[in-house]
């Protein structure tokens, strides 16, 4: 099965989505009124952390920034493969470069699973870059350290 990417839809500068992960499934497809409803209940708690509730649970979350030089986009599938052989068709409806993920009733952490994501990136440039004679090493063990610049 191939997968393409249409990316039509957000070749022109595009209004920046206001994105939220939530820590749950919902069963709908189509707009929300997350302004209406979502929004005004959001509060910071001064240190930043967001507070909300949705359907009576707390959440509590943050704001990701995607590290420079990514872009998110928000896809959509219109039509569904019926079979292996049926290439899948995902179009580009908006793209990003912050949202916010929400944990349930937890705060944000560093050793949350999406921030840890968001540091592939600096790894993956910094394996995959040349080998600099100046990196300290430990016996048998070279060390390279990474420079986390979230919260």
């Amino acid at each position: 099965m191939s997968v393409e990417v249409d990316l039509s839809g957000v070749n022109g500068e595009t209004a920046p989505a206001k994105l939220h992960l939530l820590p749950c499934e919902i069963e709908h497809t189509g707009p929300a009124q997350v302004a209406q409803f979502f929004t005004p209940s959001i509060r910071d708690d001064g240190q930043g952390v967001l507070q909300a509730s949705f359907r009576g649970r707390e959440l509590r979350g943050g704001n990701i920034t995607l590290p420079d030089g990514y872009t998110g986009l928000v896809l959509k599938e219109k039509h569904k493969a019926v079979s292996d052989e049926e290439a899948r068709v995902f179009h580009a409806a908006q793209k990003f470069q912050e949202f916010t993920y929400w944990n349930m009733e937890a705060p944000p952490s560093r050793n949350d699973a999406l921030q840890k994501a968001m540091l592939w990136p600096d790894i993956s440039k910094a394996i995959h870059a040349p080998v600099d004679r100046n990196i300290s090493q430990n016996g048998s063990h070279t060390r390279v350290k990474l420079e986390d610049s979230s919260p």
